[in-house]
């Protein structure tokens, strides 16, 4: 099914290859905004869905990106969530952290005013402490602002400002959080320093550099702000606002993940509490330090999920674009759709991202179910994310069972003709190390249980790491709800042509319940992926490179380089292997500098991949 989807998917991008969106602009979005306004002729329904709703907020871009931990299922029963919350309809001074809780049987008053004492933004929640709670966000100019409270759900929130910037940084924004250790004091952040445009300054050469620090005491004393190992200038030229996502902790196992389309998409880990780091390239770019492309490619899109499993091994999934130009210039192709997946145990992702190889090596996971969005229908269009068809995926791995959420594009539409988006899943199981299989022919539409949520826009779908593995009332599932397409803030940097929401209007911070045990009988009916071959990675390389291969079956192996004529100029071989992950190391130095092919073979299947030697 996945390879039937994928190919009509291809078909239909053609027919729409004249269809390009605008550039993509970056967003300050606390700067006033203008926007043109129309009178909203069309009657809301939200007052009678039967999901709670605990925040209704104007401010409609809750990520530029990735999602930031938003909810988090206690195991007492308790539920906290946040979000970004502002009454007002431009400017939005008042925007901050809107705040609710579920004490076990019911949920607490709609908020009307932010935790902060101050403006900000991008909010991001998490356990701290024996039984309290902690919400660490940004301050437009450029401060991350810390609440803390003793017990959760109740009690005066206690405000800090963190931690103290090295004197080149003129300020740190979007922050990702973690906290871990018995207590939860142990506290993690990633954050973007300051750029040029938004009155910063370059870091090490960078515009937007990516930093982590942590404090092992509970916020008393902190690391300081550090460029981690290979992700310094000269690897990128820069990082932008939300590609990143942190995984939950598993003790001391600190993961996170971080890429966009013109970056390579790579995992960080620590396995000692970040004290060192290991860094995977899960797809590699062509563009990390610049320069221009020939033509469309396929690309991260920006929105990512990444989760470790019991074995603390990482599972990542992310969002499928097409896009031109450079980094400065970029353009994207919106008819572009796809969900990839990837884990510790395959080798790198084949640098093409083509949809249908993906397919046949497992990593193609999310699709749009109706390929009536794929048809040039008169007058109906689409609302500007400047993502993916299908985006926002979030991941969750427990006791060997993949759960996966999505916000995909839908045939239905709003009053002005512009595609809603609703929150798919599926499920997956893992069969053994490495080997996942994904549920073939069940692929859910979480928001289609009600009749309200049709014609609804239901974006940024967020997930607690805390999934208690199919209980009652299974997992709770944080999303907004909409009566337009599209954002309304970011629509006010788009073309007319695929804008969306033009009126800033009440959003409903929704939670319903999600994860209806998907993988059941997947045993017997899944995509199971059987032999894939990696990247060489380095790539292009003067001296030792190495190519992964996967295998689900035992076999011979073999490996062999061939130059530009065809003419083979290196064999390598491998008998009886074992399933798993194995790897061939290609010494450089035995070939001229140039372009060179080279073919992995088990049986009577053979994949090719195109490395250079420098």
């Amino acid at each position: 099914m996945a390879m039937s989807s994928s190919g009509q998917f291809v078909a239909l991008m053609k027919q729409k290859a004249n269809v390009i969106a605008p550039m993509r602009k970056a967003l300050n979005a606390d700067l006033p905004i203008v926007g043109e306004k129309h009178a909203n002729g069309y009657v809301s329904n939200k007052s009678v869905l039967d999901d709670p709703q605990v925040c209704v907020t104007k401010y409609d871009m809750q990520t530029n990106s990735s999602n930031q931990r938003r909810i988090y299922y206690y195991p007492d029963g308790t539920i906290g969530t946040t979000t970004m919350l502002s009454q007002q309809s431009s400017l939005w001074t008042d925007r901050g952290t809107g705040y609710n809780y579920f004490d076990g049987n019911s949920w607490g008053a709609q908020p009307t005013a932010r935790v902060e004492t101050i403006k900000t933004g991008w909010p991001d929640y998490h356990p701290f402490g024996p039984t309290g709670e902690l919400i660490i966000a940004h301050q437009s100019t450029g401060a991350l602002v810390m609440n803390t409270r003793p017990v959760k759900g109740t009690g005066a929130w206690i405000q800090t400002l963190l931690p103290a910037l090295p004197f080149n940084i003129t300020g740190i924004q979007y922050p990702r959080v973690v906290t871990n250790g018995t207590n939860h004091t142990n506290i993690h952040i990633i954050a973007l320093t300051l750029p040029v445009a938004d009155g910063g300054q370059l870091y090490n050469g960078m515009d937007g550099a990516l930093l982590y620090c942590n404090s092992l005491d509970g916020g008393t004393t902190w690391s300081g702000w550090q460029q981690l190992p290979g992700m310094s200038g000269t690897d990128y030229t820069n990082f932008t606002a939300d590609t990143y996502s942190w995984a939950e902790p598993s003790g001391n196992v600190l993961a996170f993940t971080a890429g966009d389309s013109w970056k390579d998409q790579f995992l960080m880990k620590s396995t000692d509490n970040g004290t060192t780091w290991t860094k995977t390239i899960i797809h590699q770019s062509l563009f990390n330090l610049g320069g221009n492309s020939t033509g469309w490619f396929y690309c991260p899109d920006g929105t990512m999920s990444i989760a470790l499993d019991d074995q603390e091994k990482a599972h990542i999934a992310f969002g499928l674009l097409q896009d031109s130009g450079s980094q400065a210039a970029s353009y994207y192709r919106p008819f572009t759709q796809g969900i990839v997946y990837w884990n510790e145990y395959m080798p790198s992702i084949r640098q093409d991202l083509n949809p249908d190889s993906l397919s046949l090596s497992g990593n193609f996971v999310g699709w749009i179910k109706d390929t009536n969005v794929f048809h040039p229908l008169s007058g109906v269009k689409l609302a500007t994310y400047f993502t993916s068809l299908t985006s926002n995926p979030e991941l969750m791995v427990v006791n060997n069972r993949i759960a996966l959420a999505w916000a995909g594009v839908t045939a239905f539409t709003d009053p002005n003709n512009y595609m809603f988006r609703h929150i798919y899943g599926r499920g997956a199981l893992i069969i053994s190390p490495g080997v996942v299989g994904w549920c073939a022919d069940t692929m859910y539409d979480i928001t289609g249980s009600f009749i309200q949520y049709y014609f609804s826009e239901c974006m940024y779908p967020c997930s607690s790491p805390t999934w208690a593995d199919c209980a009652s009332p299974c997992e709770p599932l944080l999303f907004q709800v909409d009566d337009y397409a599209g954002s309304y803030i970011k629509s006010l940097n788009a073309d007319s042509g695929y804008a969306g929401q033009t009126l800033p209007d009440e959003n409903y911070i929704t939670v319903t319940n999600w994860i209806p045990c998907w993988w059941e009988g997947i045993t017997e009916k899944h995509d199971k992926p059987t032999f894939s071959v990696g990247q060489n990675f380095p790539n292009p390389f003067d001296g030792l490179t190495k190519v992964k291969v996967y295998l689900q079956n035992a076999g011979d192996l073999s490996l062999t380089v061939t130059n530009l004529t065809g003419q083979t100029v290196m064999n390598m071989g491998k008998t009886n292997v074992s399933p798993g992950v194995r790897e061939f190391i290609i010494n450089g130095s035995q070939l001229a500098p140039g372009v060179y092919f080279y073919t992995v073979t088990q049986g009577e299947k053979a994949i090719t991949r195109k490395m250079v030697v420098d």
